[in-house]
């Protein structure tokens, strides 16, 4: 038996369509074109570039069970296994921190997202009976969002991934609740939702999307008869098929906040004054849907000082407004869809918008989910009216021409807008500069934008972008590193300490402050100093890949014993380090054309010449492997050892190089000097152990100190210090008798005697001190 083919016009018409979605498709890529180039930005410094862990597909399991390999700032290692896993395979597929890479996948997910989207669409505006136009008013919904302006963050900014994957989870959970009734009794519907919430938590709100969709669309119930007594048994049969979703959804945060590491946080204020702010800031996502301009990668907005703020009872109105539309639309099925739409905008809005405070009040990227629901709420409210007014028209064809042609019409200036939008992400210098214009007040804007300046030897520009962030952002320790680092530039070394200080007591638990710092000593010729801090910077975060190669470095050039077991680590979590591996198999990183002897010593004079000590001494040492007794690779040695700071290891290269060449004058005399400086050399490791919480180490050596050097002021505080951070408060408080009898103008011993003495049990005796450290401030 034949079976009867399909018409020619729905044969054409599906022909037709097929086009459209094609076209839909490279519009969205045409659009993005021109972000495949574009860099990395903002947290894609530390979840990208510095992540060590993204740079080796055998970590991909350790991401599901170390929230740690997310970032290599602690603070900001948050649990997204899914995220770290793109990211690596981005990593291996682009053969390094290639942008584009990272790029097409951006682009990949979008496409994803736009499909999925095209067809939950269709399936929503279906429920209010067959049309030729649901399919349609799908695709321009999709395509909308796909090609919407005010998403262009999510999609050029690479570490907010999290946005794209967690959407694409939360869509594929509708999709199977809806397209697949019968799998519900698998709970099959959970899967994708919990795939979404292992890229970002917020993937979760599918629970009451999924309750919104089974009220609004299954049961066909509006919002006022939510409240009738009749709606009960529909509304109970919702509340029954999605309660599985609403207990998955709490174990599944729950489980993503357990693993989070302690020490992570999304920052913000009170729960009460962010929700204040907020209300303004659903006005502010509203007026980006209807017009995308303004944007900015980082706003200046913050929290309101009150509650009375006019834009306040704007966002409250809004609100609103906004409910009571959702309450109209949801009266007839024709329009159910938008009810729904408006319902996804405010749901999707929970995690980040309500009273869940996080660090900034506002977000470009936060807008990508709700504005899902947005494209169907308006698209499917305008084509309904469309189809109505065509359906009572005796010739619709110019009304539907004139629709289409208005559509195609606004999907091209979205296009052409987010085109222009790609551009401000091209570099860090135009996101940054961006920014400042856009957010005038913002200081981190200023100090990002100051970094781009500093980058291209505009030190004076620079700093005095830093100078007005300061202002904006007082006791910032990131920008006092950078205010450190270009005051260094600009040859002031004592002034670059200073800030380098002032950001390690703002950030002593951040690694980047002690890897700067570190990096700066060890220019600075104090490498003894730098060693602690690159230690501690490891130790607060495992996957921070420079200062792992930083202290190989220095490791290496003093022959350090624990150099190979950093290297072997640093290659069980980045097997393709090249650094580490050369360092694992005694490998110098920089080679002369001929391996001789003298050719080493060559290179190692032209790589201290360029003040780079650390590499030179490896020149030196390969040299003194080929001969043992030679005195000026000896000298050369302990010359360069004693410019990074290890006086203590220059001193037997010194001495090498005079027994080998008696008489050797310049050895001689360079051994003098370096003896001059090692007690204070030891001083400041000791005070670098004490900033890096190892006070139980600096105690021997101030003690040694003091065997030499008993008047030495500064070390009897130092020591007192360190033994008070021990506990041992009686010994504390005698280096600070110490020091007050021989400096009894250092009022602060004072006071740390006083809590020693308090500590002790001594009340009266710690009133007295502080009277006499209360009495010598006043006199100031």
């Amino acid at each position: 038996m034949v079976q009867p083919s399909s018409p020619p016009r729905a044969r054409a018409g599906s022909r037709l369509f097929v086009a459209a979605c094609a076209g839909a498709l490279i519009l969205v890529l045409a659009a993005y074109s021109n972000s495949l180039d574009n860099s990395f930005h903002f947290d894609d410094s530390h979840v990208i570039e510095e992540n060590i862990f993204i740079r080796d597909l055998r970590n991909i399991p350790r991401f599901f069970t170390d929230a740690r390999t997310f970032s290599s700032v602690p603070a900001n290692a948050t649990y997204r296994p899914i995220v770290s896993t793109t990211l690596a395979l981005d990593y291996w597929l682009g053969h390094g921190l290639e942008p584009r890479a990272f790029h097409v996948t951006q682009l990949l997910l979008l496409a994803i997202t736009g499909a999925m989207l095209v067809a939950l669409f269709f399936k929503v505006l279906s429920s209010a009976g067959p049309s030729p136009w649901h399919r349609w008013s799908a695709l321009l919904a999709a395509a909308f969002f796909c090609v919407h302006a005010g998403n262009t963050q999510p999609v050029n900014y690479i570490s907010a991934r999290s946005e794209l994957l967690s959407g694409i989870g939360v869509l594929g959970a509708l999709l199977v609740y809806a397209c697949l009734p019968r799998a519900r009794r698998f709970q099959l519907h959970l899967l994708p939702m919990a795939f979404g919430a292992l890229a970002k938590t917020p993937a979760v709100i599918a629970a009451p999307l999924l309750l919104a969709y089974d009220l609004l669309i299954e049961k066909q119930l509006s919002l006022p008869e939510l409240f009738t007594r009749r709606a009960w048994p529909r509304l109970r049969a919702a509340l029954l098929s999605t309660a599985p979703a609403f207990a998955a959804a709490v174990a599944l945060y729950a489980f993503v906040e357990g693993m989070n590491p302690s020490g992570q946080t999304y920052g913000g204020g009170g729960r009460l004054g962010y929700l204040v702010t907020e209300t303004w800031v659903w006005v502010h996502y509203a007026r980006l849907f209807l017009l995308p301009t303004g944007l900015s990668a980082d706003t200046d907005l913050e929290l309101f000082a009150s509650p009375r703020d006019a834009r306040v009872a704007a966002g409250v109105l809004f609100a609103g407004a906004m409910l009571v539309l959702m309450g109209q639309a949801s009266k007839r099925p024709s329009t159910r869809a938008a009810a729904f739409g408006i319902a996804w905008f405010w749901i999707a809005l929970i995690p980040s918008s309500t009273i869940f405070p996080l660090a900034e009040v506002a977000n470009d990227h936060r807008i990508f989910f709700p504005f899902m629901g947005l494209s169907l709420a308006v698209v499917s409210w305008v084509s309904q009216g469309l189809e109505l007014r065509a359906e009572r028209s005796r010739n619709a064809r110019p009304a539907v021409a004139l629709a289409g042609a208005l559509a195609v019409a606004v999907l091209l200036a979205h296009a052409v807008g987010t085109h222009q939008r790609n551009r401000a992400w091209r570099s860090e210098e135009t996101l940054w500069g961006d920014v400042v214009r856009k957010s005038p007040t913002n200081g981190r804007g200023k100090m990002n934008y100051g970094l781009t300046q500093m980058e291209r030897g505009r030190y004076a520009r620079a700093r005095e972008l830093f100078l007005e962030a300061e202002k904006l952002t007082p006791n910032y320790g990131t920008l006092e590193v950078n205010l450190a680092i270009v005051e260094n530039a600009l040859g002031n070394p004592a002034a670059a300490d200073s800030h380098f200080t002032l950001a390690l007591t703002l950030n002593p638990q951040h690694p980047a402050p002690h890897r700067y710092y570190a990096r700066w000593l060890i220019h600075q010729g104090r490498g003894a100093e730098a060693i602690p801090h690159l230690e501690y910077a490891i130790q607060l975060s495992p996957a921070d890949i420079e200062a792992r190669h930083l202290l190989m470095g220095v490791y290496a050039a003093r022959a350090s014993p624990r150099l190979v077991p950093l290297a072997l680590e640093t290659l069980s979590f980045a097997s393709t380090d090249t650094i580490a591996e050369n360092y694992a198999h005694g490998i110098p990183p920089m080679r002369p054309d001929t391996l001789a002897e003298d050719s080493w010593v060559k290179l190692g004079l032209s790589l201290a010449h360029d003040r780079r000590h650390a590499d030179a001494a490896l020149a030196y040492r390969a040299a003194l492997a080929l001969d043992s007794t030679n005195a000026q690779a000896w000298n050369n040695l302990g010359w360069s050892l004693a410019k990074l700071g290890f006086y203590e290891d220059a001193l037997p290269a010194f001495g090498s190089a005079i027994r080998h060449q008696p008489g050797f004058s310049l050895a001689a005399s360079n051994l003098a000097w370096a003896s001059g400086e090692v007690a204070d050399s030891r001083y400041k490791q000791a005070f670098a152990l004490q900033q890096t919480g190892r006070a139980a180490e600096a105690v021997p050596i101030y003690r040694e100190l003091l065997a030499s050097y008993p008047r030495w002021v500064n070390v009897h505080y130092n020591l007192g210090h360190a033994l008070m951070a021990l506990g041992r408060h009686s010994e504390a408080a005698g280096e600070f008798r110490r020091t007050l009898e021989l400096e009894p103008g250092l009022t602060a011993a004072h006071l740390h005697l006083a809590t020693c003495l308090r500590a002790l049990g001594r009340a009266e005796e710690a009133r007295r001190e502080l009277e006499r450290y209360e009495g010598a401030r006043a006199q100031r």
